[in-house]
C-alpha cells in the first residue's frame, strides 16, 4: 500500500517507514517500544494538508488518512520540516521551541518518534 502523496517531500520518508513496518519483526518492535497511535499532519508549499495514521499501539501500521482518526499524538508542522527531522537534520525539540512543530496529545509519545526513525532507517550508520 503507498503512502505517498503528491507534492509532498515527506512521501519517500513515509514509504520508508511503510516498507520497513512491512516486516513482522521491526512492526513487532516498533509496537513494544513506542507503544502509540501517532498522526503525522503535514502542510506542504502549496498549502495542502495531509495526514498519516501511524499505528504503533496495536498493528504497526503507517496509512494515509483523510480525517486523523483517534490517537495519542499529533504532530503538526511543515512538510519541510518533516523532511529535515526525518533525516536527522532538525531537532524536534528546536522544531518545537521554534513553534514549527505543534503536537497535540502526549508529548512523551512524541519524545519516542525520533527512535523510530532512526531503527527504520535503511542508510548505513557511519
Amino acid at each position: 500500500m503507498s503512502v505517498t502523496a503528491d507534492g509532498f517531500d515527506a512521501s519517500p520518508f513515509l514509504q520508508q517507514l511503510a516498507d520497513g513496518l512491512s516486516d513482522a519483526a521491526t512492526a513487532k518492535k516498533a509496537v513494544s517500544g513506542v507503544k502509540a497511535a501517532i498522526v503525522f499532519t503535514l502542510k506542504n508549499k502549496g498549502g495542502k494538508e495531509q495526514s498519516w495514521f501511524l499505528d504503533l499501539k496495536n498493528k504497526g501500521t503507517i496509512e494515509k488518512v483523510d480525517k486523523p482518526p483517534k490517537n495519542d499524538v499529533q504532530l503538526i508542522l511543515k512538510d519541510a520540516d518533516f523532511v529535515k527531522l526525518a533525516d536527522g537534520k532538525a531537532n524536534g525539540q528546536k522544531l518545537f521551541m521554534n513553534g514549527k512543530l505543534k503536537i497535540k496529545g502526549n508529548m512523551m509519545k512524541a519524545t519516542s518518534i525520533e527512535t523510530v526513525f532512526k531503527s527504520l532507517d535503511p542508510r548505513p550508520k557511519l
